[in-house]
């Protein structure tokens, strides 16, 4: 298995790669509906709280 610090970033880039696709689909204007759109940035609000808390525990550990 991977060091935990590679596994974080294949996951900070599969974080970005849904963030980048959801924010394309809002900015596009795909959504059928308000509920739809609605969906779209509460996924995008937690999206980026994930990257963040992650972003952060690895500036904590590369500071050790």
């Amino acid at each position: 298995m991977e060091d935990p610090t590679t596994f974080s970033y294949h996951v900070l880039k599969a974080l970005r790669e849904r963030i980048e696709l959801v924010e394309q689909n809002i900015l596009e204007g795909s959504t059928k509906d308000y509920a739809s759109y609605q969906k779209l940035v509460g996924e995008l609000t937690g999206l980026r709280f994930c990257e963040g808390e992650i972003r952060d525990i690895l500036k904590k550990i590369e500071v050790e």
